[in-house]
């Protein structure tokens, strides 16, 4: 099971745009008013992931697309 970490998926040039949870998939997204500075478009997502909370173990099957019946079919 993923530990639970901050993960980039979408990148404009060099500066972070959306990032998701590697734990429950909720996504996170950098406001356009901090894309200007990779800093603080990257320190917006950590704020946001940092607030945020995790759904449950669930949460996780489902953004590694893999469902309960998928896992116990096995």
């Amino acid at each position: 099971m993923p530990k639970r970490s901050l993960r980039v998926i979408k990148w404009l040039g060099t500066t972070p745009v959306v990032a998701v949870c590697a734990f429950c998939g909720e996504q996170f997204k950098a406001p356009m008013s901090s894309l200007s500075k990779t800093a603080d478009a990257q320190a917006n997502l950590q704020r946001q992931f940092d607030a945020h909370k995790c759904k449950s173990a669930d949460c996780n099957e489902n953004a590694l697309g893999v469902t309960r019946e998928d896992a116990d079919d096995k």
